[in-house]
């Protein structure tokens, strides 16, 4: 199974809907929405989309630090993403978070807590070499992001979560070579399910192309 999405709605929700299978929900970032919206993505989206979302950015600020306030935004992002029926939940860092001994210690206590609590937690960890992360978390229960142009996902992994945050940040462009090799990935993956969560400007654009592109190829992505 396939999935290709944009990180947050860079079109009008329900025109999104119609158009995509998958969303990274980003607005849950800030903040968790209120079931008003909860109800109104499920409401609008087909029975078999597939969805994702950001934890609250406050739990990589604080260092991935299992204080009190971090294990209650934890409870409570689990409470929404099982209201969601959410396939995953991302907890992402900037590359300043680096694998210091520390951070290992922090992160692996992290990882613990939260697999009790959320079916498939994602560690995006810009800042970490690939060994390391490989090293640091192979023996917990934890999906870890890639970027297809840079590194190999883990081989027949049940789930494989890629997030493309453009070649040099948010405002950079996929060139159409870079956007094939993407398809590359999805062709010859051995996944069970892959989610390709595209989150630079052209999101939109980018996500299409590659949706495309499958289906001429008789790849059926969501």
């Amino acid at each position: 199974m396939i999935s290709i999405a944009c990180s947050g709605f860079p079109i009008p929700v329900s025109t999104y809907f119609q158009e995509f299978e998958a969303v990274e929900i980003a607005d849950t970032e800030l903040g968790l929405p209120g079931t008003g919206t909860l109800r109104r993505w499920q409401r609008e989206a087909v029975p078999s989309c597939v969805f994702t979302l950001l934890a609250p950015k406050t739990i990589a600020s604080a260092g991935f630090t299992l204080d009190p306030g971090t294990k209650q935004t934890v409870s409570a992002v689990a409470g929404f993403a099982k209201q969601l029926k959410a396939r995953a939940v991302i907890f992402a860092a900037n590359d300043e978070l680096t694998p210091t001994k520390s951070h290992r210690a922090q992160l692996r206590a992290f990882v613990e807590h939260v697999s009790k609590l959320i079916k498939t937690p994602v560690l995006d960890l810009p800042g970490w070499p690939k060994r390391e992360l490989t090293a640091t978390f192979k023996d917990l229960n934890v999906c870890l992001a890639f970027d297809p142009l840079l590194d190999e996902p883990v081989a027949k992994a049940p789930f494989a979560y890629a997030r493309m945050a453009g070649p040099s940040g948010y405002k950079s462009r996929y060139d159409a070579a870079s956007l094939d090799r993407v398809v590359e990935l999805c062709q010859r993956s051995s996944a069970k399910h892959l989610f390709v969560a595209f989150r630079n400007i052209d999101r939109y654009e980018n996500s299409k192309y590659v949706m495309k592109k499958l289906l001429a190829a008789s790849l059926q992505p969501v």
